[in-house]
């Protein structure tokens, strides 16, 4: 049991050692301790560091005890106080060792120093500052290994942001590499149009598929301004007001190319407009989505019927795009909007139905799909009543 003073001597050096935070500090304050309170003449103290064994600096070191002293570091007990009585250029009496232990850890050693008998009640008193020492050491050890361990966090989320930031950027490519290649794509058929046009010496004719070209070398311009403003970590062009019968007949224009070059039947496209009210959005992003839709349904395809719908609902207004192909597997289904997913083997990228799910998410909006194996497929881009309601107001 301790008495009320070496209570006390506890309390206060407990108060001490919890302020000094390291051993640097602690040590200095046990090896004062141990003299001022428990009556030894003198005290050494060795630290375990990461570099090796370390004796503390301390006025109450024996005489003839230096930084120089080699002490085997595997001694212990009776072994480790003769090496300590051999290092010291003056007699004592006796010597006591106590390791420093606290949590399993081993993190030095004390050695007290007595010329003369001294109280035995004052043992219980030395192994309490030994072990609150210990304890506050251990302590101070895990808040570095924390600190080390935060650090090194910090440093790894860094680098996953960085990298997270240049995947990121790369998806951003390969997804406007794809949309510009579904839009771009029919320039060459047009050309051959404009060709046979001015051959044939039907002017008309071929100014009107010159207008159609300008106007899709325009979205394949704003597809790459996605791109420049990505790069440059700048805020999203302005939205406008946006016409959705207008894009989804300018999509199927520019798809209609595609439906020519494939191999087999031929695809049909119909249009179905209803009356949806002007939102607002970012044109070129609308046109990219459903041309996505389009050239989708009608690779799925070998032949069909592909469907423009537009329509207003309670919640807003929205873009439909079916075909009557062979519909999806639930296991396909499910994954349709993850990047880089693809039935197409190598002629996919994974990239189309991603960038549609992305710009709906871009436009507070939705994509839903129906589908079924033999009952062909239906997507629906709905635009929030928000954005319809905003638009009508301005």
């Amino acid at each position: 049991m301790f008495s009320e003073g070496g209570l006390d001597v506890l309390t206060r050096f407990a108060r001490l050692a919890s302020e000094a935070g390291t051993g640097n500090a602690i040590l200095p304050l046990l090896a004062e301790a141990l003299v001022k309170h428990v009556g030894a003449d003198a005290v050494a103290i060795v630290e375990i560091q990461e570099d090796g064994n370390k004796l503390v600096p301390s006025p109450h070191l024996p005489k003839g005890v230096t930084a120089a002293t080699t002490i085997d570091p595997n001694a212990i007990g009776e072994e480790l106080d003769h090496q300590w009585l051999a290092a010291c250029e003056e007699s004592y009496a006796r010597v006591k060792s106590h390791p420093l232990v606290s949590g399993g850890g081993l993190f030095g050693w004390v050695t007290m120093f007595f010329r003369g008998e001294r109280a035995p009640s004052l043992d219980t008193l030395a192994d309490g500052l030994i072990d609150l020492a210990a304890v506050t050491l251990g302590s101070a050890t895990k808040l570095q290994q924390l600190a080390r361990s935060h650090a090194e966090l910090r440093a790894s989320q860094e680098a996953l942001a960085r990298s997270e930031k240049l995947r990121a950027l790369g998806q951003m490519a390969a997804g406007v590499s794809h949309d510009l290649k579904n839009i771009l794509n029919p320039l060459s058929l047009q050309l051959q149009l404009v060709e046979r046009s001015v051959d044939k010496n039907r002017l008309p004719d071929a100014k009107e598929t010159l207008g159609e070209m300008k106007q899709v070398l325009a979205r394949g311009v704003q597809t790459i301004e996605r791109l420049r403003d990505y790069s440059r970590q700048s805020p999203e062009s302005r939205a406008e007001e946006i016409d959705l019968n207008r894009l989804a007949h300018e999509a199927g224009e520019i798809a209609k190319p595609r439906m020519a070059a494939r191999g087999g039947r031929a695809c049909r496209l119909v249009e179905e407009f209803g009356m949806p009210p002007v939102v607002r959005g970012r044109p070129a992003d609308v046109v990219s989505a459903v041309v996505n839709l389009i050239v989708n349904a009608i690779e799925a395809m070998n032949g069909g019927t592909i469907t423009l719908r537009t329509g207003v609902a309670d919640d807003g207004a929205w873009i439909q795009v079916s075909d009557d192909g062979p519909g999806m597997p639930p296991e396909v289904e499910r994954r349709i909007f993850e990047p880089f997913f693809t039935t197409k083997g190598t002629e996919g990228t994974g990239l189309g139905l991603a960038m549609v799910y992305a710009c709906m998410q871009r436009h507070g909006g939705t994509v839903n799909v129906e589908t079924a194996e033999g009952k062909g497929t239906t997507f629906t881009l709905s635009f929030p009543k928000s954005l319809a309601a905003s638009a009508a107001q301005a």
